[in-house]
Parts: structure tokens; C-alpha cells; sequence
């Protein structure tokens, strides 16, 4: 390994990666039902980091790779949805169980479940410092974006994002006491159901 790589590099890189096997997820159902009829212009296999990485960019290259990763799976949702809403609700079913397969343990706290999120979610570079926390107590914790990282990927704002990040979310809770409340798309609180 680099000695330009560290721990941060590989778990960046891995949330690109998880935004790659949910889009991949998509992509693969919308050609099984005829909705698009090539997923390669969406999707991408991701070789071993040290394999690719710009080593006198590192910065910059996985920004790059963030924005390739967000925009592609944003043209992707709009190819299957344009003119076609009702797709939307395959789409959010795919999600969850994208999600229960990727579970926070049954015995998670909420300080827990959320460390989940951010290590699963891309949200930007981490400088960006997206989330920021709110509330927290034993049994509940709310955090709240500061800024909008993900809308200038879609064509109408990052709406239909925000819809099937939660279902994903709701699927990793599955197997959890908790569930996810947000009353838009910037606030967000786990708490006991």
C-alpha cells in the first residue's frame, strides 16, 4: 500500500463502492423489465484502490470518482423514470432490500446505526463535513445536512435521491428496535418504534 493512502482513502472509496452495488441493483432490474436496454453507461466495477488512484491527486481523483458515481446513477433513475413515475415504487422496493442486505446489527444504539450511515452513504468528500449532529440521547439521535451535495446531480432538484436513500435506510433498520423519522430531506432522527 501507498504511503499517500490511509484509512480515510479506502473507507471513501468503499462508500462509492456501495453506491455502485445499488446502482448496478437498479440497473439490473430496469433491463430485466425492458426499461433501459444497456446498464453499461450506468455502471461501473470498481478495481482495488491502490490499482487506480491518481497518487499525486488523491484528493481530487476521488472527487472525480464521487461525482462519476452520483451522476451516473442520477441519469440512470431519470432514463427509467422520465414520463414513467409509477417505476418509482420498484425502484424504492429494490432499495430496501438493497438495504436489509446490508443490516446494522439488531442490538445497534442510535449513535451506532447513524456511525452506520456515514460509513455506508456518500456524502460528499469528507472536508465537506455534510451532516452535522443534533440531539442525542440513549435511545434517539437527529442530525441534519448542512448543505445540499447531491441536487446538482438531478435535473429537478435531488428529490427522487433523497427517496430511495431512505429506503435504504429503512431496509438497514429492518432488524433493528429503531426507525428513521424525517420530516424533509435535510433532518433526520433515529428513535425506538
Amino acid at each position: 500500500m501507498s504511503a499517500f493512502l490511509g484509512p480515510i482513502h479506502f473507507w471513501l472509496y468503499n462508500k462509492i463502492g456501495k453506491q455502485e452495488e445499488l446502482t448496478k441493483a437498479i440497473a439490473s432490474h430496469a433491463i430485466s423489465k425492458g426499461w433501459i436496454d444497456d446498464k453499461s453507461p450506468y455502471i461501473k466495477d470498481l478495481p482495488a484502490l491502490e490499482s487506480v488512484i491518481d497518487e499525486s491527486n488523491i484528493h481530487g481523483w476521488l472527487q472525480n470518482n464521487i461525482h462519476d458515481a452520483e451522476g451516473r446513477y442520477a441519469r440512470l433513475i431519470f432514463a427509467i423514470t422520465n414520463g414513467n413515475d409509477e417505476r418509482m415504487e420498484d425502484i424504492l422496493q429494490i432499495a430496501t432490500e438493497y438495504g436489509k442486505q446490508n443490516s446494522v446489527e439488531s442490538d445497534a444504539s442510535p449513535k451506532e446505526i447513524y456511525r452506520t450511515f456515514e460509513d455506508f452513504f456518500v456524502n460528499g468528500m469528507p472536508c465537506d463535513r455534510v451532516n452535522a449532529l443534533g440531539e442525542e440521547s440513549k435511545d434517539e439521535l437527529s442530525w441534519y445536512m448542512t448543505q445540499d451535495i447531491h441536487a446538482q446531480y438531478w435535473v429537478d432538484g435531488a428529490s427522487p435521491y433523497y427517496a430511495i436513500r431512505r429506503s435504504v435506510m429503512d431496509g438497514m433498520l429492518f432488524n433493528t428496535p429503531y426507525q428513521l423519522f424525517s420530516p424533509d430531506d435535510a433532518h433526520y432522527t433515529i428513535k425506538k418504534k
